[in-house]
This record gives C-alpha cells, structure tokens and sequence, in this order.
C-alpha cells in the first residue's frame, strides 16, 4: 500500500518555504490549501482532494507541487490512465517508485479492458495485443528482461498470455516465478489454471484451481474448471462430487431485497450444465441427455444449453439431430466458439466435408491459440490425410482330423494404404493381403494385391476394386458395394463380388473359386445398442450355391467411467446346394451365440490410451447328419491410442469348433496398425 506520509512532511515543508518567500496574503492562502489537502489525503478522502487540488489550481496553474499531488491522487483513486498520461507531459517530477508506480498501474488498467467483450471477433483481441506490446516498451525502455521486471508487471502479463492464448508462455512463467520463490498471488490462479489445462497438465491443474476457488469462491469457471481438472485427471467421481454439492449449493432462484420477484442464479445454471457434460463424458449420456433436454425446454433462448445437448446427441450416434441443435446455437450466438466447433463435428460425421471445411478455416484463422480449435485442427488432418492399416493374423487348428475349413495352420498379412481426400469424396485406395493355410496334403499361400477407390459424400457411400492373386487360380477379382445412410440409425448396403477372396480357402486349394452378392442393414438406436442383420451367397464354379443369413446384437449392460459391459447374441444359419464337394459345405447349419465383453480403459491422458478386453462366448451349433455341440470361445485384446487417429493392438484367441462332427481347437494371434482416422 502507498505510505501517504512522507508526503506529508513534504507538503508541511513546502508550506513553510512559501510562508518565508511569498507575501503574506498569498503565503497564508496556499498554505491553508496545502494544509487542507494533506489532511484529505490523509484521511483517505481521494474526490475531497482531488477538488480541493483543482481549486489551488486556478490560483497557481503552473504549481508543480499541485500538479505533482493530482497525478498521485489520481493514481490513488484508481484513474491509471489520466494520472499516466500526467506523469507523461512531466515525468522529471517524479521520483523512479512513483514512476514504476504509474506504470504498473497504467498496464494493470489495460489488461483489465483487455478482457471486455470484444466489438467483433476479428477485433476482439486489439486491446489484449496493444497492452502486451506496450508493457515490452516499457521493458525496453528500462532496459528490463521479463524476469527483471517488477513482479506487478510479471503478474499481469500472464493474464495478457492467458488471453492471447499463449498457454505455454503461461506455464513457462508461472513456473519460473515458483523456481525464483515468488508466491503467485490468488487472482492469478484462474488464468494460469486455465494455460495448464490448455497445455494438458490437469494434475498441476488441480492445486492452482482448488487455490483460485478458495480465495473467490464466487466465481464459476474456476468450480467449472477444476471439475474438467479432476475428470481429464481420470478423477471422474470426484468432479461429478464436486459439481453435485455445487448445485446442491445454488438455488435455482434467488431474491434481492426488496424485490417483487425472484432473478435467476446463473451459478446454478452452470452447475447444472457442466454436471450434465461431466456425467456425458463419463458416459452416463441418457442421465446426460435427460437434464439437457430438461433445461433447454426450461431456456430455449440460451446457446450454450443448446451446444451442449448437440454434443449428447453426436455422443450418442445422431449427427443430425446434433447438427440441429448446433445450428439453433449458432443462429442465437454467431460467435460461439463451441456452436461451431459441433457443426465441424457433425458435417464431417455426415461425409460433407465441404461444408466443414469453411468453419474450420474460419475458427483456426480467428482463435488458433486456443486448444478445441487446435484438437479440431489435428482431427482434420488426421480425417484427410494419409490413412494406413497393416495387419498380420496367425493361427493353429488341431484335434480335427483334417476336416478344417480354417486348415491345420492359417496366417494372413497385408497392408492398405488411402490417399488423402479427393474433392470432398473420393479416396484412391490399393491394397496387398497375402493367404497361407495348410491343409492336410496341401498349401496355398495367394498373395493379392489391389486398386480401386471410395467415395464418401452425404448420406451415400460406395466402392469399387479390381484385384489379382498370383496363384493363377480363377480370373481377375472385381468387387463393389453401395450403402445409403437412411437416417441417423439406419444404413443399409449391397455389395457384389467377382472371383471373391473371401470365398472358401479349402475350395480355392482344389481349383474353386466363387462370385458372391450380399445385402446387410445396420440398426444403432444408440452408443448403446447396435444391431444388424445379412444375407449373402456364395456362387462358385462347380454349381454350389451356399447360401448364408446372419443377424447379431451388441447391447450394453453396464457404463463406468472407464469400464463397459456388453452383451453379445447372434444367429446364423446357412444351407449349401451340393454336398459332393471337396470343402466343407454343410447342407444346412446353424447357430446360437450368447457372449459377454468386457472393455476396460487402464490408461489415458487426451488422445492417448491404453485398453484391454475381453470377450467369451458359448454357442449352440447343429449341422444337419451330426447332431448338435457347444462351441465356446474367448478372445483378449490390448488397444494402444498412441495418438490421433494411430491405433496399434494385438490380441490371442481360443475356440472349439465343431465340423462335420469333429471338435478341434483353434489358437489365433493377430496384430494390426491404424494410421489415420
């Protein structure tokens, strides 16, 4: 605090010294003038001062004591900007604290408009640069780096960071100040919790937040923040805890005295949405999705419920249904940041890369520092780009007697690679997959490679590919398939196949090979119900017909915030048209399988993760001149997120089979690599 009373003495002083050098009337009356002053300054009477000053100076407008003490009563009264602009036209007044003082006070009072809402978004960050780059003149100035600077200047510029989005520069100097023993003092809390999220260091995060929100508890996005702090900390129910006792805290209204009406309590409203966001993100989304749609029949007007109830609803597998309520957001607030970024989401979910494409440029030409944007950024390239999947699959059967269609050892490698996007669409796509399986007297060991393309726009998508094997077996491979996305839980698709490599090995050995057609239709009525039904045929050279109809369901039986339990079932059944052939081909066959999986996150930090599941099932099958048998089956995998779009996993397997009579046991190995989306 500014000690008044040295001043004080001088002002007694100056007094004296015009009592002895001035006439008397004159003498007498400045001294009356000055006297009164110092009393009002020293009472903490700033507007009392300030008037009786400006009195003095219609007597004596060139008095540089009375100028000298209206810049400092200025300066007191928190005017910065005039009391900075005076010391400027007379700087040699002044001694070096009262000028550092006018400085730092002038800075402080910028980057406090700084952070006024902006007049338009392309302006919005003028004064927040202006104040950075002013507060580096003074430092150049007085010859000062950033760590010699006065420790108000220090502070203040980490909010100018903060605001500018430097979050790196944020942390790096908070961390300094600590490393130097400064203590940060609370105001600075919330900014520099902020930069440590932006930089993704929630753990550091948490102290900072919990200091922010002691010292002003008042304030919601400090209480807003520190919850993401604990849930990106994989601490999911200690930020439900805390945004529960939060609004349990706030009620929904509150009255002023007086009033004839109660006013709404924004802090409850953000209790409410982030509780409902952070319940979403630990994948409760029905307990999500109700309270949203709660509150925006409550609020319809407000965009961030809006925005938020389109993220549920993309959360939940419906772009469209997100995409409308985005687009209301948008209309209330064209700046929304978040409004904008679900548009991005749901267009590129709906393959209309062209019309994300201008809200991208938009959004990372006018906030390229903040860390959503750079996300959406990173998931754009990671979308167009270069996309690779390699793959090699290895197994064993045995105890069969040879009758194996999977054969006594089974291997399989290959890689396909895609070209970065085409106008919006397209996709060139080539790929190579090599086959080994040895059956009791024989091998093949095909290697096929591949090119073709995919197109991707609105609600239809397509392929089409020529292949080759070079085992000389069969002609040129042709295949092609054409889906329609019906609606947000509908799609349907027909593919057809020449010279098809998925047709039996077994037959393939023996010279065989097969076209095929095939139609499968996909229900997901959410993130938690999947199902889809099929029939294809296989048509192969010797006059075999086999004919194969599938239906499965994957439902979801328990959500945590980082375990999932899903239900398995399917039923299969298919008949072949000869049963004089060198393959197994049943005359008809069926199944019933019932499973569980068991999918549970161990590790995560943002675009990166480790899990592991596993799956078990046991199935009814019957073939028809063998009877019936138990087929059960495990699998176990690892899930290696090394990145956006980078996916590395591997995973052993074990079944028990039954053909034509004959149980065997088949061990499996695979690995495979996502390089991409």
């Amino acid at each position: 605090m500014y000690n008044h009373r040295p001043l004080a003495l001088c002002v007694g002083l100056a007094c004296a010294t015009l009592c002895l050098t001035s006439t008397g009337a004159r003498a007498a009356a400045t001294a009356d003038q000055l006297g009164q002053i110092s009393q009002f300054r020293d009472h903490a009477q700033w507007l009392d001062a300030l008037a009786a000053i400006e009195r003095a100076q219609l007597q004596s407008p060139d008095d540089a004591l009375l100028y000298k003490l209206q810049v400092l009563t200025l300066s007191d009264i928190g005017n910065a900007h005039r009391a900075w602009q005076l010391y400027q036209a007379r700087p040699q007044l002044f001694d070096d604290g009262q000028k550092q003082r006018f400085e730092a006070n002038y800075l402080a009072k910028l980057v406090g408009w700084s952070l006024a809402y902006g007049a338009s978004e392309d302006t919005r960050l003028d004064e927040a640069e202006g104040a950075l780059a002013q507060m580096q003149q003074y430092l150049d100035r007085d010859g000062s780096s950033v760590q010699a600077a006065p420790l108000r200047i220090r502070y203040d510029r980490l909010i100018l960071l903060n605001r500018l989005g430097r979050h790196t520069q944020v942390r790096d100097e908070y961390r300094s100040l600590l490393a130097e023993g400064h203590p940060v003092p609370n105001y600075l809390m919330a900014p520099i919790g902020d930069s440590l999220m932006a930089t993704q260091h929630p753990q550091e995060a948490i102290p900072v937040l919990e200091a922010a929100m002691k010292a002003d508890p008042s304030q919601p996005q400090v209480r807003s923040e520190l919850a993401y702090a604990y849930l990106e900390s994989e601490q999911a129910n200690t930020a439900i805890a805390l945004l529960t006792k939060w609004q349990a805290d706030e009620p929904a209204w509150r009255w002023t005295n007086g009033a004839k009406a109660p006013h709404a309590n924004w802090p409850r409203y953000e209790a409410d949405l982030n509780l409902a966001m952070v319940r979403a993100y630990s994948g409760d989304l029905p307990t999500a999705q109700r309270d949203l749609e709660k509150m925006v029949d409550i609020g319809p007007g407000n965009t961030g419920t809006q925005s938020s109830l389109g993220n549920v609803y993309l959360m939940r597998g419906w772009p469209r249904r997100a995409l409308e309520r985005y687009s209301m957001a948008n209309t209330l607030d064209p700046r929304d940041v978040p409004a904008r970024l679900g548009q991005y989401d749901a267009y590129v979910e709906l393959q209309r890369d062209d019309l994300a494409r201008p809200i991208r440029d938009t959004l990372l030409e006018r906030y390229p520092g903040q860390p959503s944007v750079q996300r959406l950024d990173r998931s754009w390239r990671a979308h167009r780009g270069w996309q690779l999947h390699a793959y090699a699959e290895g197994g064993r059967s045995s105890g069969g007697g040879g009758a194996s269609p999977l054969g006594n050892d089974d291997g399989r490698y290959g890689v396909e690679v895609q070209s970065p996007i085409l106008d919006d669409r397209w996709r060139v796509v080539a790929f190579a997959d090599r086959r080994n399986v040895d059956f009791q007297d024989q091998t093949i060991n095909p290697l096929r490679v591949g090119l073709g393309t995919r197109y991707r726009y609105g609600r239809a998508d397509a392929e089409a590919f020529v292949n080759r094997a070079n085992d000389h077996i069969g002609d040129t491979g042709l295949s092609a398939g054409l889906g329609w996305q019906f609606s947000d839980q509908w799609h349907v698709g027909v593919t057809a196949a020449r010279n098809d490599a998925d047709a039996s090995m077994q037959a393939r050995v023996a010279g065989i090979t097969a076209d095929s057609v095939a139609i499968a239709a996909d229900y997901r009525r959410n993130e938690r119900t999947h199902w889809s039904i099929g029939a294809s045929q296989f048509r192969y050279d010797d006059g075999n017909r086999r004919d194969t109809v599938t239906t499965a369901i994957e439902q979801r039986l328990l959500t945590r915030p980082t375990l999932i339990l899903d239900g398995l079932g399917s039923l299969y059944a298919s008949q072949g048209s000869r049963d004089d052939v060198p393959y197994f081909n049943p005359s008809e066959d069926h199944s019933v399988e019932l499973g569980l999986r068991v999918d549970q996150q161990l590790w995560r930090h943002y675009e990166r993760h480790f899990r592991h599941r596993l799956t078990v099932s046991v199935g009814q099958y019957w073939q028809q001149g063998f009877g019936s048998a138990l087929v059960p089956s495990a699998e176990y995998r690892h899930e290696w997120q090394i990145g956006e779009g980078r996916i590395f996993e591997y995973g052993v397997s074990w079944s028990r089979p039954v053909y034509d009579g004959q149980r065997e046991r088949h061990v499996g190995l695979d690995v495979g690599l996502r390089w991409g989306e």
